[in-house]
Order: structure tokens, then sequence, then C-alpha cells
């Protein structure tokens, strides 16, 4: 159901009340002129220092403990609150409000504090039938106890509740008064016209009599132009129901100029309630501040009274020559237990801020733990998944399609395997910087992976994706794969997301190239549905979506945000040109180094894996089957013998009985970890290399590792470069240690 806010009666009560002569409450002039000043500050919008004078009336009102003025001030400082959106403040002070109206003799405010509760569960929790249940009871009581004008709004608030729920069987009693009663008041005094006006068009509607309908949303529309024009809202809720009765018409383009009406209307709706932000803040503010300031007074009166209460009888029974000495003892006594109080008070807080660091710490570890344990999950089997795509890649018996097909499945592995290294370092990106990792890459192949990746998804929409790649490029470039992953994959996704049956071009293309350098040039291009001239300025900021206060939403909101951050850690930033229904061209340009002329790259040889091969006999310690095929296969590739163990109990017990050249040691194993594994070896061999292999974060498992006497460690899932650099280095290591 669509949440609505109703029109309320917070606009005109407060004045209708000052004019009435009630006798049931004693006037104080005072009280009366605050309270009258404080509503029309309200009127004007001036909401900070309407609540100001609610305060004075309600510290007032409450020093001469007079419930009627207790409730009106409760009342007035609850209206102000719901019109600023704090619900939970508006519904206490309303609560107090009903709370002293009750105990007065006229109830005059009852209605309208019923009808206000009303409208607090109907906004802030959708909860229409309490709502319902307060609007019945406000209505049944104003009827009797106010005039007829003021009687109009809350009886349309109880026909509109009823609307909403699609109840209009019970709304067609109260329709009928709501046209009696507009039947018998003078327009002078009417108030509230267009509500009557809207709800008659939405009873004629749902009747099936569209020409009747149609001239009452006429009449809607010309009282918002003019009477109601401070009533921003109403147009939208006009432009949708017409636009519904538009829709069962069957008159789809009316209907269709009335949702994009209301979509416009939605958006000013929007931008001023942005410009309210800052002064709601400071209000509410102020009004935590007089919350602590009126308790603090109460409680002091209410110590005033009791100290008041205890002079009396002291000076009743005491000498006159002793009143100067219990004076002296009265004062000090009273600054001692204020300090005492005080301290006692801050040694309170002390220990509650205290526990709620410790329960903060307690919930970070967990948290941390938390993440720890799921990213080891996940990236074990993603080892399996990554390493047997990658054999079978290598495998030439496959036909062009398995190996198209092999080579996604791979990429789309290796990118969900940074997802889950990015989610492992979540809670520290707010503290580190982001840098950007450049390694020597073939961006033909990551560019082309990246596309093909999307080839299911984009099927699935009826799109042909495009991949135009100048080949003039340098083959080797130094460059983030990750982070051009992330930007190509974003602005793809946009693509496919608002496009449907047209085609999605990704190009790659050289601005200028000079020895050691080259500028490229990336396009996202589509036939979608393009980006309306009003969002345009707004599509890069974060969480903003393409009709996102219009229509249904789609994603996060992130994906641009992100692109325009990335390009920026790398000097460059994201342009874009769009035509509605014509489609849009993201475009970006990057200087990258070309890697074939970069000097003295550190490390080993690139090509050391084709033309080397390591003759060596490797101890697998591993428990998960899946692990152990696919570390065996990587080293029979890299010319080396394995044996597999599945825990640290038969790694001891088969060192015993055969010599190794290395081990890889899983961390996480049954029966004895990795760990311990590890420094039991070290009591009688403190010379074969021992690499462990982890799925866990480095950086959380590196100085355990170490003290226990590993040599080096490597990340799951395993990449054979990586692996075999490793092995080679620390081979190349025990050669020439003494005594080997």
């Amino acid at each position: 159901m669509k949440k609505v806010t109703i029109v309320i009666l917070l606009w005109l009560m407060p004045a209708v009340l000052l004019s009435q002569n009630d006798k049931g409450y004693e006037k104080i002039d005072s009280l009366d002129v605050l309270i009258q000043q404080s509503q029309e500050l309200r009127l004007e919008n001036n909401m900070y220092e309407a609540l100001e004078l609610t305060f004075k009336a309600v510290t007032y009102a409450n020093e001469l403990n007079h419930n009627h003025y207790l409730s009106h001030s409760y009342f007035m400082m609850g209206t102000i609150q719901y019109e600023i959106i704090d619900y939970d403040n508006a519904k206490i002070n309303l609560l107090k409000a009903l709370d002293h109206s009750e105990k007065t003799i006229s109830k005059i405010l009852l209605p309208y504090i019923l009808h206000s509760l009303g409208n607090i569960y109907y906004d802030d929790n959708e909860d229409y039938e309490n709502a319902l249940i307060y609007y019945k009871k406000g209505v049944k009581l104003s009827k009797r106890i106010n005039p007829a004008n003021n009687y109009q709004i809350p009886l349309h608030n109880l026909i509109w509740t009823f609307m909403d729920l699609d109840r209009y069987e019970e709304a067609a009693p109260y329709l009928k008064e709501a046209d009696s009663l507009d039947l018998i008041i003078p327009d002078s005094i009417q108030l509230g016209r267009s509500t009557l006006y809207l709800i008659r068009a939405r009873n004629y509607a749902h009747q099936k009599d569209f020409e009747s309908a149609e001239e009452n949303y006429d009449k809607t529309f010309d009282l918002l132009e003019t009477e109601d024009k401070y009533w921003l809202k109403g147009k939208s809720y006009f432009y949708q129901y017409r636009s519904e009765m538009y829709q069962a018409m069957g008159d789809y383009p009316k209907a269709i100029q009335d949702l994009n009406s209301m979509q416009r209307n939605e958006f000013e709706v929007f931008k001023n309630a942005r410009k309210k932000n800052e002064e709601i803040a400071k209000i509410r503010f102020k009004v935590d501040e007089y919350e602590r300031k009126l308790s603090a007074s109460e409680r002091e009166k209410e110590l005033l009274q009791n100290i008041d209460r205890s002079n009396k009888t002291i000076i009743t029974i005491s000498l006159a020559a002793l009143v100067l000495l219990i004076f002296v003892v009265f004062f000090y006594y009273r600054g001692y237990i204020s300090k005492k109080k005080a301290s006692e008070i801050l040694e309170a807080k002390n220990a509650e801020l205290n526990q709620a660091k410790l329960q903060a710490e307690k919930l970070s570890n967990i948290k941390s733990q938390f993440i720890s344990t799921v990213s080891h999950e996940l990236r074990t089997p993603l080892y399996g998944v990554i390493g047997i795509s990658s054999l079978l890649i290598e495998n030439n018996k496959q036909s062009d399609n398995d190996k198209k097909l092999l080579n996604s499945l791979k990429f789309s592995a290796d990118h969900l395997l940074n997802l889950v290294n990015k989610v492992l370092k979540i809670s520290k990106i707010d503290s580190e910087k982001t840098d950007l990792t450049q390694t020597p890459t073939n961006l033909a192949s990551l560019t082309k992976n990246i596309l093909q990746s999307f080839e299911f998804q984009s099927g699935e929409k009826g799109n042909e994706l495009i991949f135009e790649y100048n080949h003039s490029i340098p083959n080797s470039l130094l460059i983030d794969p990750l982070r051009i992953s992330e930007i190509l994959i974003n602005l793809i996704n946009n693509a496919i997301k608002f496009t449907v049956d047209g085609k999605i071009w990704l190009r790659v293309k050289p601005i200028t190239t000079s020895a050691d350098r080259v500028t490229l040039r990336f396009e996202v291009e589509d036939t979608g549905i393009g980006i309306p001239e009003d969002q345009k300025e707004y599509i890069f900021e974060e969480f903003s979506q393409i009709g996102s206060i219009y229509s249904n939403k789609q994603g996060t909101g992130l994906g641009l945000a992100i692109v325009k951050r990335l390009l920026g850690l790398m000097n460059s930033r994201i342009q874009f040109e769009s035509n509605k229904k014509q489609g849009t061209r993201f475009y970006f340009d990057v200087d990258l180094q070309i890697a074939d002329q970069l000097n003295g790259t550190p490390g080993l040889p690139a090509d050391m894996e084709v033309s080397h091969t390591i003759s060596a006999h490797i101890l697998i310690a591993e428990d998960n089957k899946i692990n152990q095929m696919v570390t065996k296969k990587l080293l029979t590739q890299i010319g080396c013998k394995s044996t597999i163990v599945e825990n640290g109990e038969e790694v001891l017990e088969i060192l015993k009985k055969e010599n190794f050249d290395l081990i890889l040691m899983d961390i996480n194993m049954p029966v004895l970890d990795g760990m311990q594994a590890t420094l039991k070896i070290r009591e009688f061999d403190t010379i074969i290399p021992i690499i462990a292999l982890t799925a866990s974060e480095l950086s959380e498992v590196e100085e355990e590792c170490r003290k226990a006497g590993m040599n080096d460690l490597l990340n799951k899932p395993l990449l054979k470069m990586d692996l075999r650099n490793a092995i080679f280095k620390h081979l190349v290591k025990r050669k020439h240690q003494p005594g080997s």
C-alpha cells in the first residue's frame, strides 16, 4: 500500500480555540499570548522560535499546575515536532497533552489531540488500524464539541484512511456526512475543500463514474492552485489518483502525463524537504536540551518543596536565636548533598560508559571474527573453482567454445575472490587509504573477459554485446586490473540494466602514444532509455538512481559514485553523453605506462613458468579433497613430485620415514593443525622450508606463522606462478644454507 501523509488540523485548531469562550477553566492572559504567538510563528514556518515559546508556556503552566494550559502547551509542542517529522517526541508530548486534557472539565482539546495521535500512527508506523481508532474517537467528540467547520477536516481524514485501505463501503456514510456539512457551511469559513473534492473524485472513480470524477479532480486542482497552494504534497496526491483513474479508463497517454507531473512535483517536495534538514536538526537539538532542563527543573521544584516543608516545621519548633545557625547549616548541607549527588551521578555515568565501551569492543571483535570466518569459508571452495577452471583452460582438448566458457568462469571466480578479499578488510575502509596496485596486464584479454562475463545477463534482456578494441595498443600495460574491472563492470551492468532489445558497446582506443606511455579512452555505450535532463546533475551522487523518487528502484545507487571515486585515484574523471530514449555513452581517459618498456623489473622473470620447471619432492598437508587435487595438479605442471597427508599428525609420522625438499602446510586441519605441527617439526628439523597455505587474510596470521617457524605464506586460492616462485625461492635459499 502506498504510504500517504494526510491533511491534518495543525494549521487551524489553536487559532480557533483561542477565539472560543470556554468557562471550564480560569483564563490566564500571559499563557494565552504565549500560545497564540507560538501558533503565529508556526504558521509562518518559524519552527525554532515557535518551539521556544511552547517551552516557556509548558514551564509556566507546570509551575501553576494548570491542566488546561499544560494540555494546550504540550499539544502545540507535539504539533510542531510532528511537522518537523520528529514523530517519537511528538507522540510523547501528545500523550502528555491527552493525559492533562482528560483531567479538565471541558475537555475541549481532546478531539484535536486524538486526531493528531491518529496522524502519528498513520504516518510514522503505517499502523492504519490504530489510526482509525483514534480518528473515530476524535470525529465522535468533534461532532459533539466542535463547530461544524472544525469538524470537516477530521471527517475528511477518516474518509481518506478508509479509502487508502480500500474500504470504500465503510467510508460511504462519512462521505455523505461530509457532503451535508459542505452544503450548510458558508464558503467564507470552509476548511480543507481541496481534500473534500479529492476524496469525492476518488469515490466516483471507484464507482466507475469517470465523468463526475474528472469534474471533481478539476475543482481539486483549481483549489490547489489558489486557496491551498501551501499544500505542495497535495498536488502529488492529485496527479497520482487521477493517473490511476485514467489507467482504469484505458487512457494511458493521460495517465503517463499525470505520472510525469507527479514526478516533477515530488522532486519539488524532495527539494523543499532537503532545505529544512538543517533547521530540523537545530530544532531537535533544542527539544533535547529543553527536555533535560525541564526534567532538572521538575526535580529541583520537588526538592525545594520538600525543603520548604522542612523549614516551616523547624521554624515552628525552633527558637528565634537559632534561625541564623539553622540557615547556615541548611545551606552547607544542601551544598554537600548536591556535590555528593553530582559525584554519584558522575560515577554512575562513568560506569555506564565503561560498560558501553566494553560492549562495543566485544561487538567489534565478534564482527571481525564473523567476517574473517565467512571469508575463510568462501575462499576454500573458490580455491577449487579457480584451480580446476585454470587446469581445464590449459587442457588443449577443449573446443573453442568450451575454452570461452571456462575463461568466463575463471574470470567471474577471480572477481568473486577479489570481492571476498574486500569484505575481509571492510572494517578498515574508513581508516585506510585506498591504493592502486599496478601490475603488467594484457588489457585486451582483460576487457574481453569482462564483456564476455555479461553474455548471459545481456542475453536475458535481448541485448547484443559488441567489443571494439584497437589492436595497436601495446600488449602489456602497467595497470590495476581489479580497479579497471570494477569500473567497467559497474558501467556495463548499468547499461544492461536500462537497455532492452538493444546494443551495448565496450570500446578501447588510443588517444596519444609515446615510447613508454599511452593514453587510452574507454567507452561504454548503450541504446537504452537514457538519462532525463533534470537528473543528469545527480547521477554521480551516492544512492542516487534514475527515477529514484518517482519509479521502481534498481540496485543501490552506488555504481556511478564508485566509478567516479576510483577514476579520481587514477587522475581521471568519468564523462557522459545521453539523450532520453536514445541511449547513453560513458567514457573516460587513462594515462598508462607500457609495461614492456619498464627497466629493471624486480622479481623473477615473467616467462620462467614456461622456460623452467622445478624438480623437487613436496609434502602437501591439506585436509580438503578438492584442494588436494588442485594443489597436486599445480605441482605436477611445474615439475614437482608430491605426497599428500591430511593432518599434522600424519605430517610428523611421514617425516620420520621419508625426506622432502619442502612442505606446503595448511593452517586449519583436524587432529593437529598446521601451527602446532610446525612447532613440533622445528624441534628436530630447522632447515626444511615450510610454506603456510591459508584462506585467511595474510596480515591476520603472518606474525603467528613466523613465530611457529614457517618460512613463507601463500593465500588460497593458489596461483601457479606464485606457487612456483615461492617454491623456487626457498629451494634456492636451502641449497645455499650450511649443512644442506
